[in-house]
Order: structure tokens, then sequence, then C-alpha cells
């Protein structure tokens, strides 16, 4: 991965954000610049991957390493959250969906039962 210019840097008091502008954690990578060679920096998962936006987070990263390892999550790990993630939702839909179907049947049963009662009454 080779660090952009274009990206916009934080201060470096103001340490690495929980999320990116994307929403994801950001990840650690290392520039390959010669002016930077393999110094460690904070970065958008979604940087220079085809079909994905890329917000734009760029942080050095000038914490000591004990700081990193627990802000540090790989790509890899990054994608199984997202999976995750949609797993998650498409069953919160298919609920939502069973609920509403539920919903349904119940109103066409007191609809019904009303009918029923006004024909009988009359």
């Amino acid at each position: 991965m080779r660090s952009n210019t274009r990206s916009s840097s934080r201060s470096r008091a103001s340490g690495v954000p929980q999320w990116c502008g994307c929403g994801c954690c950001p990840v650690l990578r290392w520039s390959t610049t010669e002016a930077n060679p393999n110094k460690p920096f904070f970065g958008c998962p979604n940087y220079n991957i085809n079909g994905k936006r890329w917000c734009g987070l760029f942080v050095w990263a000038d914490v000591g390493e004990e700081d990193l390892r627990g802000r540090v999550m790989s790509t890899v790990d990054g994608d199984q959250v997202r999976v995750d993630l949609a797993w998650r939702i498409g069953k919160i839909e298919a609920e939502v969906r069973t609920q509403k179907m539920y919903i349904l049947v119940l109103a066409l049963f007191i609809v019904f039962v009303i009918s029923f009662m006004l024909v009988v009454k009359a």
C-alpha cells in the first residue's frame, strides 16, 4: 500500500479515531514511499479497493506498540465483521417481514370476526 499525499491527515495529538468516514474501523498499514519507508499509519480499509469509496482517513501511528495492539484490526477481520453484520441485518429484516405478516393475519381475523358479529346480529 502506498501512502497518498491527497489524504486528510489529522494532527498527531488527536490520535486515531475509532471509526473512519466510511463507518469502518481504521486498519494499520505501513508506508512504501521513499520519503517514509515502512512507517506505520492508520488508514481507511477501503483505500485502494476496487468498487469501494475511500473516505481519506490517514493518521501516522506515532503511539507506542503496546497502544497499537488494542486498536489494530486487520482488513480480513473487518471483512468478517461486515459479513457478520450483513447476516444479522438480513436476519432482522426476515423477522420484521414475519411480524408484518402476523399483524396482517391478525387484522384480517379481527375484520372477519367483526363482520361475522354484524351479520349474526342483523
